[in-house]
């Protein structure tokens, strides 16, 4: 089964009125919830709102629920840019996403981290 947005939430803010009904569920299913990385970027959106540490909140997630190895480097990797060279959510993520650390971009953000950006400039 696939774990919303507001079912971590739940889980990793000190308060939410769906805690308890959250980690009923989590204890109930616990090998059997898995997430995905839109799930990863929204919840990095909101973290970001709320001012939530990213690093630490996904690191906790990734210790409760299944993801896909892939979904736990890019979003592990795009929660570093965030919080390391202040990347925005979506630059962070497409920059996570850049295995072959080439972009095709008019942005120059991803120079911060070491990807090569081919400009659409000029």
């Amino acid at each position: 089964m696939l774990a919303d947005t507001d079912f971590l939430l739940a889980l990793v803010k000190d308060t939410d009125w769906l805690k308890d009904k959250a980690i009923r569920l989590l204890k109930e299913h616990k090998k059997k919830i898995r997430t995905s990385v839109s799930v990863m970027i929204e919840l990095a959106l909101i973290c970001k709102r709320l001012n939530i540490g990213i690093l630490e909140t996904f690191a906790n997630i990734f210790e409760i629920i299944n993801v896909d190895e892939k979904t736990y480097e890019v979003s592990m990797r795009a929660a570093l840019f965030i919080e390391k060279y202040k990347l925005n959510v979506f630059d962070a993520f497409h920059a996570a996403f850049c295995t072959d650390n080439e972009i095709i971009s008019s942005d120059s953000v991803y120079e911060k981290v070491g990807i090569k950006r081919i400009s659409l400039e000029k």
